[in-house]
C-alpha cells in the first residue's frame, strides 16, 4: 500500500511542476492532506489508548496492539506528510494539537478515554486496515 501512496505522489509531484494546478491536481493534494490528518489524528487516537489501557492495567498484549497502530499511523503520516513537503517540526507540531485536542475531549482525565472510542475508533481501524478505501473515499 505504501508503494501505492508513494507513486501516487510520484506523479502528482511530477505533475505539480507546472505553474496552473488542474482540478485533478487539486483533488490530489486535498485527499493526501486529509490522509495525512487522518493519520495524525489515530496516531493521537491510539497513543491516549495506549496510556489508559497502561493506566488501567490492560493486558500487556492489548498494549502492544495498540503502540502497533501507533507506529503504523505515525510512520504512514510521516510519509504522506513528506509527500506534500511538510518539515518534521511541522508534522511534530501537528501531533501535538492534535494530542491536545482530544485530552481536551476527555478533560485531560484518562478514566474519560472511552469517549474517544466512540468517536475515532472504527474509523482509524478502518484507515490502518485498508488505505485504499480512505484514498477512494
Amino acid at each position: 500500500m505504501k508503494i501505492f501512496i508513494k507513486i501516487f505522489i510520484l506523479c502528482f509531484s511530477i505533475a505539480n511542476t507546472s505553474f496552473a494546478q488542474t482540478k485533478e491536481e487539486k483533488r490530489a493534494e486535498f485527499v493526501m492532506l486529509n490522509m495525512q490528518q487522518d493519520y495524525t489524528v489515530c496516531y493521537s487516537f491510539y497513543k491516549i489508548g495506549a496510556e489508559y489501557v497502561k493506566k488501567t492495567g490492560g493486558k500487556s498484549s492489548v498494549i502492544e496492539g495498540i503502540e502497533k497502530s501507533s507506529d503504523t499511523s505515525l510512520e504512514l503520516a510521516h510519509d504522506v506528510g513528506e509527500l506534500l513537503g511538510l518539515t518534521a517540526e511541522e508534522m511534530s507540531k501537528k501531533i501535538k494539537i492534535e494530542i491536545k485536542n482530544q485530552l481536551n475531549l476527555i478533560n485531560n482525565d484518562f478514566s474519560n478515554a472511552s469517549l474517544l472510542l466512540g468517536k475515532y475508533a472504527r474509523t482509524c481501524k478502518n484507515l490502518i486496515e485498508d488505505k485504499k478505501k480512505r484514498i477512494y473515499f
